[in-house]
């Protein structure tokens, strides 16, 4: 049976080579939906297609892990997208299910093509975005299905130093509320907005809230990484943890630098945009910045605008016309909210605004 999130997502049919398939007999038990964002007009996803069908058989044929990979097509003609889909062993959204296509490509954030995101069939839950990645590093899918490691299991298993190059375990900071920063040495960007972390950082150590980062670091060398965390009062993953810091920017889906991720004491993620709420709140009043049922919209916000479904009150801007607007919304935003927790960015989002 596939996870009722699934199907309202992808819808109760997928198409077959000898026509329309039930999604729950798609899904079952050790069975991991791939979708695979991909176009015939694409060069490089002509290039990976050859790599999935590979891996696609080589799963069917010799383990216990069943992958079913659903076409999802960005083609604008229906005769390229079945010329295409003629060379794929699997199953596709059916060419005319257009908003089906948009809204997967918003609830998983598909920035570009070819993608390959992994979905646990029954639960629903998302395995990974990084699959295209996943396929072209392990062709042999020796590590299939790729679930990512718990943040605090992957920590836990890395070397931390700090700027004395002092070996520090992971099991004196793991209670701590924690701030992951991806930085670099040779980002003006970066530069600009350590000193801002290092003020909040010795604010919050005066405040005595007990409050860890590490620094992940995107230097070219190993000079550059400690010249730069020399400057830095916090820890720092070891130089030599190259493919750790290279899952942990996987995982948390950085894209770019610099990045604050903020961690509970659980190693939950409560925010990925630590460095705008830092910009946003210097006085460190909100921290450590949980999401708010409803949100004054700002530009930052745009991007789940475009993702989410929104509800958005707009008011005429007075403090006092926002703060009215929040406090109607407030109620229903938490009743929703408890009830559609598991929706992830398919859940209705609650933003008062100016004019």
């Amino acid at each position: 049976m596939a996870h009722p999130s699934l199907i309202k997502s992808i819808g109760e049919k997928v198409l077959g080579h000898n026509g329309l398939v039930d999604l729950n007999d798609v899904c079952g038990p050790e069975r991991v939906i791939g979708l695979y964002f991909s176009a015939h007009w694409c060069p490089p996803c002509r290039v990976f297609t050859p790599q999935l069908v590979a891996l696609y058989k080589h799963l069917k044929e010799n383990t216990k892990h069943q992958l079913e990979v659903i076409f999802v097509s960005s083609d604008t003609e229906e005769a390229a997208f079945h010329d295409y889909y003629s060379s794929m062993p699997w199953l596709a959204l059916p060419f005319t299910e257009t908003r089906r296509k948009i809204r997967l490509s918003r609830q998983y954030r598909v920035s570009g093509i070819p993608s390959l995101v992994l979905v646990d069939s029954r639960s629903g839950r998302l395995l990974t975005k990084a699959g295209r990645e996943m396929v072209t590093n392990d062709p042999e899918a020796l590590n299939f299905p790729w679930r990512p490691r718990p943040i605090g299991e992957l920590l836990a298993a890395t070397k931390l130093v700090d700027t004395q190059g002092q070996q520090v375990a992971y099991d004196t900071i793991k209670d701590a509320y924690k701030g992951l920063y991806f930085s670099a040495h040779w980002c003006p960007p970066c530069k600009a907005f350590t000193p801002q972390l290092a003020t909040a950082y010795a604010k919050l150590k005066n405040n005595e809230r007990d409050f860890q980062i590490i620094f992940i670091s995107s230097d070219r060398s190993e000079e550059s990484w400690q010249t730069y965390h020399n400057t830095m009062p916090w820890l720092s993953l070891a130089w030599e943890e190259k493919d750790a810091r290279h899952e942990l920017a996987t995982i948390l889906e950085v894209k770019g630098i610099p990045t604050l991720v903020i961690l509970a004491p659980d190693n939950s993620v409560i925010t990925t945009d630590g460095r705008t709420e830092l910009s946003e709140d210097p006085d460190l009043e909100r921290f450590p910045w949980r999401p708010q049922s409803v949100e004054v919209l700002a530009e930052r916000h745009m991007s789940r605008l475009q993702e989410s479904p929104c509800l958005v009150l707009f008011t005429d801007g007075e403090t006092t016309e926002l703060q009215f607007g929040r406090d109607v919304l407030l109620p229903v935003a938490e009743e929703y909210l408890l009830e559609h927790s598991q929706e992830g960015s398919l859940a209705l989002q609650f933003f008062v605004a100016g004019e």
